[in-house]
């Protein structure tokens, strides 16, 4: 038995221009249970997942982007932990630009056992960096600018 033919969509077959985002993100199926996602990029009009768990054409779902919100949708096309979603109602030109300038509001440990572990070290050694070498600039700024008026 021959399996549906589905036509292959082809890039200049898309009525909005994308945008490549690889961002974490969040979908949430029917059932509610909210999943850990890579947003790929989006439009005015839809977006593409990777990591998503199996899908098929047709479902609905939920999908959090960063700036705008939760935006609901139905599944397109599903393959290989991808899945293209369209949004129920397309992105106003103002939503598109928030999610553009938008960061990650949540970040994602896609990591397991002692990789985990050991990115959560990495992460907080790295913050700890950070933050020392803000207060040395802080302090230096504040000894040029005195050194300036003449306090020192």
């Amino acid at each position: 038995m021959k399996p549906p033919y589905r036509p292959r969509l082809h890039r200049f077959y898309r009525a909005a221009s994308r945008l490549a985002l690889r961002r974490a993100s969040t979908l949430r199926t029917a059932d509610g249970v909210p999943v850990d996602v890579w947003l790929e990029d989006v439009s005015l009009t839809g977006c593409s997942l990777s990591g998503v768990p199996s899908l098929v054409p047709g479902a609905s779902v939920l999908v959090g982007l960063s700036g705008v919100g939760a935006r609901p949708g139905r599944v397109i096309w599903a393959r290989d932990g991808r899945a293209g979603c369209l949004f129920d109602v397309p992105l106003s030109a103002a939503e598109f630009d928030l999610a553009k300038q938008a960061g990650i509001i949540v970040r994602a440990n896609f990591a397991v056992g002692a990789e985990a572990e050991e990115m959560a070290v990495i992460s907080t050694a790295k913050r700890g960096l950070w933050a020392g070498a803000i207060i040395v600039l802080a302090v230096l700024g504040l000894l040029v600018v005195a050194y300036s008026v003449g306090i020192v």
